[in-house]
């Protein structure tokens, strides 16, 4: 396991105690960073997955889901990107489960291969402040060409 994973679960590990915060409608942007496993090429690496999110409004089931855009790359022997359409329900409050449709690309033996690909996480936060949350994240991939877990920490930024 890459010790920068460890680094960050100690870190979300510390604000455990933090108290849970009313979040607002709006917008966040995301960042989690963690181990990949990417199973069928019996290769592993680093992710970095980036989000725009924004929470809709309402006081019926709009409350409880957000639309986005996110971008993914982990770092490999052969390196992987992704680009993906983001839905989120939010079942309870710090709890997020993701569907995101999209295409991966990476180069392998010299030629780009493009693909479907889709994207499937969930993630819990502990709000350190009004405008920061941590928290742990798994996802899961697949594609025609492969698949991946991932495992990291989660650091969420409302604007």
């Amino acid at each position: 396991m890459h010790p920068l994973f460890f680094a960050l679960l100690l870190l979300s590990s510390l604000v455990l105690s933090s108290s849970a915060q009313e979040h607002e409608d709006g917008w966040e942007l995301g960042l989690s960073i963690g181990y990949a496993n990417l199973t069928t090429e019996n290769d592993e690496g680093t992710n970095v997955h980036l989000h725009l999110m924004r929470h809709l409004e309402g006081d019926d089931w709009e409350k409880y889901v957000s639309l986005g855009l996110g971008f993914e790359i982990i770092a490999s022997d052969e390196t992987h990107y992704a680009t993906m359409i983001t839905v989120a329900v939010h079942p309870i409050e710090d709890l997020t489960l993701a569907f995101s449709p999209g295409i991966v690309w990476a180069k392998h033996e010299g030629d780009w291969e493009v693909d479907y690909a889709t994207h499937i996480e969930a993630s819990y936060v502990f709000d350190v402040s009004e405008h920061f949350h941590i928290g742990p994240v798994v996802g899961y991939s697949t594609s025609q060409e492969g698949k991946h877990y991932t495992v990291g920490i989660h650091l969420g930024f409302p604007l």
